[in-house]
């Protein structure tokens, strides 16, 4: 398999790691394409949790799905690793993704703590390029990586200031936080859009992805 070959190049992982590896992907990409097999929409929000804990979990979880919760989506009931499951878009090797409501915090720093706490272990995105669905490619990027790589507080926050409409030169709410363009960046939307978080990251930065295309 591609996979698998790509797995050994790299020489960073154990054979039952590249194994485990294998297995997981196979699991992904033959659940994506029985997807397709009855729908043209594609797989995001809770039909991505499923898919991916039905992947991690084989012998079953304790999973459910539907909610907005802030912690983490899913759980390897095996190795206890949580996860946060992102769909996101690809463009010009930057993943965009949303995250956290967070108008329920009123003051900045208080929004700042809690995006800044310890939500799950690692991220897990399986990302869309439009660009390539409008020409009719179903394909997918998946992308795992550590929390710990959003470091909120790393990140340079101003308030967000309207350049245009009535209301120009006043603060909306929101905030923008920019950060090194090799890692991430990220902002909060005004209170209109219940102060919801959205990031942008470099795919490098989180170490690319394994694409999937479904035939």
């Amino acid at each position: 398999m591609e996979y698998e070959k790509q797995l050994r190049e790299e020489g960073k992982y154990s054979e039952v790691e590249i194994q485990e590896k294998t297995m997981l992907m196979s699991c992904l990409k033959n659940k994506l394409m029985k997807h397709h097999e009855l729908y043209r929409f594609p797989v995001k929000a809770e039909l991505w949790e499923d898919i991916w804990d039905q992947c991690i979990n084989p012998n079953g979880s304790n999973w459910v799905g539907g909610g907005h919760q802030s912690g983490a989506d899913t759980l390897d009931e095996t190795s206890k690793i949580s996860y946060q499951n992102k769909s996101g878009q690809i463009e010009n090797g930057i993943v965009k993704i949303t995250s956290h409501r967070t108008k329920k915090y009123p003051s900045f720093e208080e929004k700042l703590e809690f995006i800044s706490q310890n939500h799950c272990d690692k991220y897990v995105l399986l990302s869309r390029d439009e660009s390539e669905w409008k020409k009719g490619i179903k394909s997918y990027y998946l992308m795992i990586f550590d929390s710990n790589l959003l470091d909120f507080r790393s990140l340079e926050w101003s308030k967000h200031i309207l350049k245009t409409g009535k209301k120009k030169g006043e603060h909306n709410g929101g905030y923008i936080g920019n950060g090194d363009p090799l890692k991430f960046s990220a902002k909060i939307d005004g209170a209109g859009s219940s102060n919801q978080l959205h990031i942008s990251i470099n795919i490098d930065y989180i170490g690319g992805y394994t694409k999937v295309i479904i035939p």
